[in-house]
């Protein structure tokens, strides 16, 4: 698996230029359909597939799955095809888990655009949906091919969303990286919005960590 922080189309360009494929899908839901599929839609294939999905966890559940396995069947996706996710947690659990599983297995890329799934949820190959009200409860370990992380999707996100990203730094440097608590007690979300160099500084150091 590949974990790059780079402008996306940079990253994104690379990697199709390195793997060839049969056919490409890409699963957004209405807002990164909105505001994140626009900076990367001339990056893909023109006869990309688009499977479009509503946003929230309590959409990260088997119906859902079924609508997205029913979208990659009828484009005649076969083994050798790739699934790429944009989005946040639920789009990357909920795709990588479809991928994982749709003729057993095909190959799947992660691109989160929210905080918390680029230094928590894209990396480590937890994929899984909610069962009958239990979190994650359906599931496996499936490592993506790349996870391609881009900062500039974080300018998307509302504040509460970037509020939540960096509660999940907190919990990193409290477990791992006294260094970062203390940078972090320094500076504020608003710092890390104006630093790229020190937002990408910290997203590497959470991918680490993570």
């Amino acid at each position: 698996m590949t974990v790059k922080i780079a402008p996306i189309s940079e990253s994104l360009a690379t990697f199709f230029a390195q793997n060839d494929y049969s056919h490409i899908a890409i699963l957004v839901d209405e807002f990164t359909n909105k505001y994140c599929l626009p900076i990367i839609e001339d990056l893909l294939p023109s006869n990309f597939t688009k499977i479009l999905i509503k946003s929230g966890e309590h959409h990260k559940n088997l119906a859902t799955c079924e609508r997205v396995w029913d979208r990659m069947t009828q484009a005649n996706m076969d083994r050798h095809s790739l699934l790429v996710n944009l989005g946040g947690g639920v789009i990357g659990d909920l795709g990588g888990f479809c991928a994982s599983t749709y003729k057993r297995g095909i190959d799947f890329i992660q691109i989160p655009t929210t905080l918390l799934a680029q230094v928590d949820a894209s990396v480590g190959g937890k994929l899984g949906i909610d069962f009958h009200g239990l979190k994650n409860h359906i599931g496996v370990f499936q490592l993506p091919k790349a996870v391609l992380i881009d900062p500039k999707f974080i300018d998307t996100l509302s504040i509460q969303q970037k509020k939540s990203g960096f509660a999940e730094i907190i919990k990193h440097a409290a477990i791992k990286d006294a260094k970062m608590m203390k940078e972090l007690s320094m500076n504020n979300i608003g710092y890390y919005q104006k630093n790229k160099k020190a937002l990408v500084s910290l997203i590497e150091r959470n991918v680490q960590i993570k």
